[in-house]
């Protein structure tokens, strides 16, 4: 479809990756500050006082069609409920890394795919081996919603008691101010970060009780939608939810008869109909639902600099790219990490280390920046609407201004259906209150990306390769990108074979001799694309790519401006994507994508001086830094890298391993 004066390309909608929607929690202190909870032994509250209740929202789920924003969902619920099913609906998810609510919320597979599905006749749940979670590793995360129906009016009192608790956790206690999911508010909230014992001391169990600060007020004859979560790390833990009604002296357990399900089993099917999907969305944007860019989806249209139409035009480059000399290996210091909008699942934690993970924009500056755009359309003479936010990137230019990439749904008057936009604005420092569209630093969509990769004997993990290629196209049916396998003449496989008989639509394989050289073969790949304008990223070949790979190379991918180097998630030994255990590798820069052209200017990779594996890609780094390029550098959700040894791996005789 065309756009605004049919100035804009199509491309595959961004924000839905063939999966259930996802949505992100935006907390109001960044995840990143949970290193600040050094209270041993104590519940840190999380409810801020405020006599403000609509300052909080919760967002079901809604079936999006085609003339919907993908990036803003939200209805009323439907119908009233019984007071007779004197049970609310449980899930449980399994396996889930953190101790965090939001880590709950952040996992691919919620709200709509938890491990188990079933009803409780209370709000109690227990966690511990008899409970049957022997073989979790101390990883779970509870959801008990539905409505209540209070037994008479007046002011009630919340509470959850925490018993027996030798791991850390957190809760969350959401109440509406009516049925209606749309007017939740958090109540309560408490966590416990990890601690770690001293060797050979046993873990004591511990017990807190987590307070609402202020009663709410319920009446008699309405129904109460409400929420409660737990997420628990590494330990047992008992959690109930009471409440003081009015009148009484003490907190109580909530009798069933007065709460019912928000879901019915379906008698016919044996299935649950899906829910109303409530996540909390805090601050001054009640109606935008946030969440990560994870992949495209097909029949939605992508467009790039919208904001021509209606920002004052100016130009960028970053302040330090400019041609200077660098030294050897000392062009990872001229690099830097980019943060995110709203908060994405890169973040992980181990009991003994930090929370690592993409850096978080401060909700105000995020809020200010969309305001500002939304504004300035809404004002020009396209009378355009924001309907949606997905998310947003900020690089900062040192002290001149910052960058951001916007993804967001935007509609024309005069149109029907919803435009996915994904541009660059700046903000400058000297005019703070005004963005202003990026002339010359735009991505360009259908661009294409050639992904190459160079290999000896490495069989099972060329067909894991092949497999994640064809996963990406299926999903995806993105014809502009293509696979190019340079290959040492590998013992173990016929590569070309399995190339083959693939179902990917483009590809290309080079035959090698001689000993293998990472370097050497990745420059063969570079050679074999004669397109200045196309791109192309060096990949390895233990990786598992996200299904918006692609597209987010493209985006960060500026010709003769920028290139991209993203960071992956290592995998320790045994562990895979849905059993996560490692850590963000920081120090590689492996996986390297720029235009042709570029590739061209910084001189390829330096195959003399490299001729096996090790430091090429460093060196890479300094010629590009020195030729005045600024290089990209983020997490992406879902870019993750397996364990191997290097047993014979290209002929070496030393057993190693990564």
């Amino acid at each position: 479809m065309n756009a605004v004066n049919g100035r804009f390309q199509s491309r595959a909608h961004p924000c839905n990756e063939g999966r259930s929607l996802q949505y992100i929690h935006e907390e109001k202190v960044n995840q990143g500050e949970r290193n600040n909870a050094t209270l041993e032994g104590a519940i840190a509250s999380e409810v801020e006082v405020t006599a403000d209740t609509n300052h909080h929202h919760v967002i079901p789920e809604r079936i999006v069609t085609s003339t919907e924003s993908k990036c803003i969902i939200y209805s009323a619920l439907y119908g009233l409920v019984s007071r007779t099913s004197e049970s609310a609906n449980y899930d449980v998810w399994r396996r889930v890394v953190g101790f965090m609510v939001n880590d709950l919320r952040m996992n691919e597979e919620f709200p709509n795919k938890p491990t188990t599905r079933t009803t409780i006749s209370t709000l109690r749940v227990e966690f511990n081996e008899t409970a049957g979670y022997s073989n979790d590793k101390g990883m779970y995360g509870h959801r008990i919603y539905g409505y209540l129906v209070p037994p008479t009016s007046g002011e009630y009192s919340f509470i959850v008691e925490a018993t027996r608790i030798t791991c850390a956790f957190s809760v969350e206690l959401w109440l509406s101010t009516d049925h209606d999911p749309m007017k939740s508010r958090k109540i309560l909230a408490g966590h416990r970060p990890p601690v770690v014992p001293p060797p050979n001391v046993t873990r004591i169990p511990l017990s807190y009780t987590v307070p609402s600060p202020r009663s709410t007020r319920l009446e008699d004859g309405r129904v109460y939608y409400f929420e409660f979560f737990e997420k628990a790390f590494d330990g047992a833990i008992v959690t109930e939810v009471k409440w003081k009604i009015p009148g009484a002296s003490n907190y109580t357990s909530l009798p069933p008869s007065y709460f019912a399900m928000a879901i019915q089993l379906n008698k016919t099917t044996g299935q649950y109909v899906e829910s109303p999907m409530a996540t909390a969305l805090l601050g001054p944007l009640p109606t935008l639902v946030l969440q990560h860019q994870r992949t495209q989806a097909l029949g939605d249209t992508v467009i790039a600099a919208s904001s021509v139409e209606f920002l004052p035009s100016c130009s960028f480059r970053a302040e330090y790219a400019s041609e200077h000399k660098v030294k050897r290996y000392k062009g990872v210091y001229e690099v830097f990490e980019s943060t995110v909008f709203p908060p994405d699942d890169t973040w992980f934690r181990q009991n003994t280390a930090a929370d690592t993970g993409n850096g978080v924009i401060n909700y105000t500056t995020a809020s200010n920046i969309f305001t500002m755009y939304k504004n300035a359309l809404e004002e020009s003479t396209l009378r355009g609407e924001v309907v949606g936010l997905c998310s947003m990137e900020e690089t900062r230019n040192k002290e001149s201004g910052w960058r951001y990439l916007l993804e967001m749904d935007i509609k024309i008057r005069g149109q029907d259906n919803i435009v996915h936009v994904s541009e660059y604005v700046y903000l400058p420092s000297y005019e703070k209150s005004k963005l202003c569209h990026l002339h010359n630093f735009q991505w360009v969509p259908n661009v294409d990306v050639y992904l190459v990769v160079s290999l000896k004997n490495l069989g099972v993990w060329v067909t894991h390769l092949v497999d994640n290629m064809e996963q990406l196209y299926a999903q995806t049916h993105d014809d502009h990108f293509e696979l190019v396998v340079v290959d040492y003449e590998s013992q173990d496989m016929d590569v070309e074979s399995v190339l083959k008989n693939s179902a990917l639509k483009r590809w290309k394989y080079i035959k090698k001799s001689g000993p293998f050289s990472r370097s050497g073969g990745l420059q063969d790949g570079i050679d074999y694309v004669t397109d200045p304008n196309s791109i192309v990223m060096t990949i390895d070949m233990h990786l598992t790519l996200p299904m918006g790979f692609v597209e987010y190379t493209r985006k960060h991918v500026i010709q003769g401006k920028m290139g991209y180097a993203p960071m992956f998630f290592r995998l320790g030994p045994g562990y895979t994507e849905t059993n996560v255990n490692g850590f963000w590798e920081t120090l590689t820069y492996g996986v390297y994508g720029l235009y042709k052209s570029d590739w061209t200017v910084i001189g390829g990779f330096n195959t003399k001086l490299f001729t096996k594996w090790g430091g090429e890609d460093w060196e890479v780094l300094d010629r590009t830094v020195a030729k005045g390029y600024e290089v990209f550098r983020i997490r992406p959700p879902g870019l993750v890298h397996y364990y191997h040894t290097r047993d014979g791996l290209w002929n070496t005789a030393k057993s190693q391993s990564r």
